[in-house]
């Protein structure tokens, strides 16, 4: 075979979209991928994400990290790559290295110096025009990882980049041996580091990321620790393949549609559920809605007889993965103690109310779930949810 020919459905002859989808195959949502695809192309390109590559990684696992990196440059998304954070004794050789690989790729790059004027100007220009902007945090006198996070930090605040991703072999962060797949920066830091189980420089991406947080990154910026191996899948995937670490959401309580903007809402659930809900929806006016500040998750409550009805638990498209729904639950439960719903049978978030509830009935055409509700008015609840109208035609409620 010829050696610059490429093998039948390898990257150099499928569409960009086709390839992402192709590899993401196997996690059974490839809606997913096209989801994150048009997201981050819909944005500046300097946007999408840094990626700060650890010095064990590229001793070890160059060859993946530049595999990804062809990968995204194939789907014409060009992330900061950032060497030397913890290592930069050797930061530039990792550079000179990172960029001779991609180079035989054909992925252009460009390295540039973490010290340079201009650094934001200079890294949006490179990734807007087709090249892997590569930073490189050099050794400086006295300078220790913290310092160089805070540097990172106003740089992905100049370019507005809504995720970092920290490659670590280990793949996450973990407790007990089990991999944590989201920390809240608002109230998990302290046990976690209490724990005694983080490495050093853990601790240090963790207090780094509640710093981030702290100092004005939008509420969409996340930070998330994870394998060489698996970037393609944090990135493309609500569920993720590392430890995502992000500000725990804002949730605020109204009375009915008191002080809530209808309208942001209704296209709020009409990008959860892929449709626009029937106006008869927001016709009742319900007893509570719990809204993230930035309206990208909400749930909405109807006062029963029996306790709370759950109407509506809604996180935008763009916005899954993210932990909003944990923290809108966790909102709700210490005021809401009885509550019950239904959700469609081939809900794809099933498997998570399975977990909150405290019982549930599949029925023919939908699951009802309950939590708090006394043994005897189990019954009356299924036969309330189950006659609810159809507040989305043909859509998962």
């Amino acid at each position: 075979m010829d050696a610059d020919r490429p093998t039948p459905g390898s990257p150099a002859e499928l569409a960009p979209q086709d390839v992402v989808l192709r590899f993401l195959e196997s996690t059974g949502r490839p809606s997913e991928a096209r989801l994150y695809l048009d997201l981050f192309r819909s944005r500046p390109r300097e946007q999408f994400a840094a990626i700060a590559v650890d010095a064990n990684v590229m001793a070890d696992a160059a060859d993946a990290v530049v595999q990804d990196l062809r990968f995204l440059a194939a789907l014409d998304l060009y992330p900061t790559v950032v060497l030397g954070i913890f290592q930069p004794a050797e930061a530039v050789l990792h550079a000179r290295t990172l960029r001779r690989h991609l180079e035989e790729e054909g992925v252009p790059v460009e390295v540039l110096r973490a010290r340079r004027r201009s650094l934001a100007v200079r890294v949006a220009t490179c990734a807007r025009a087709g090249a892997v902007p590569v930073v490189v945090f050099e050794p400086a006198p006295d300078e220790q990882p913290g310092e160089r996070l805070l540097r990172l930090g106003a740089l992905l605040g100049e370019l507005e980049a809504r995720k970092l991703l920290f490659l670590h072999r280990p793949g996450g962060l973990r407790q007990g041996g089990v991999l944590v797949p989201i920390v809240n920066l608002t109230t998990d830091v302290p046990g976690l580091l209490a724990s005694g189980e983080l490495s050093r420089k853990e601790a240090l991406i963790l207090e780094g990321a509640r710093r981030l947080c702290d100092e004005g990154a939008p509420p969409s910026f996340s930070v998330a620790v994870t394998s060489p191996l698996n970037v393609l899948r944090e990135l493309f995937t609500v569920k993720g393949a590392g430890t995502l670490l992000r500000r725990g959401a804002r949730i605020a309580r109204h009375d009915g549609w008191e002080g809530v903007d209808v309208p942001r809402v209704r296209d709020l659930l009409a990008s959860s559920f892929g449709r626009t809900p029937a106006e008869a929806f927001f016709e009742r006016t319900p007893s509570r809605v719990y809204l993230e500040e930035g309206y990208r998750g909400c749930v909405i409550l109807e006062e029963t007889p029996l306790g709370a009805y759950l109407t509506k638990f809604a996180v935008s498209a763009e916005a899954q993965g993210e932990g909003i729904a944990r923290d809108l639950w966790e909102a709700v439960v210490p005021e809401v103690p009885v509550v019950f719903w239904r959700a469609r049978r081939t809900n794809p978030i099933s498997e998570w109310y399975a977990k909150l509830c405290d019982g549930l009935v599949r029925l023919p055409a939908w699951t009802v779930y309950w939590k708090g509700l006394e043994p005897e008015a189990i019954p009356a609840a299924i036969a309330w949810a189950a006659n609810q109208p159809l507040d989305i035609p043909r859509g998962d409620e």
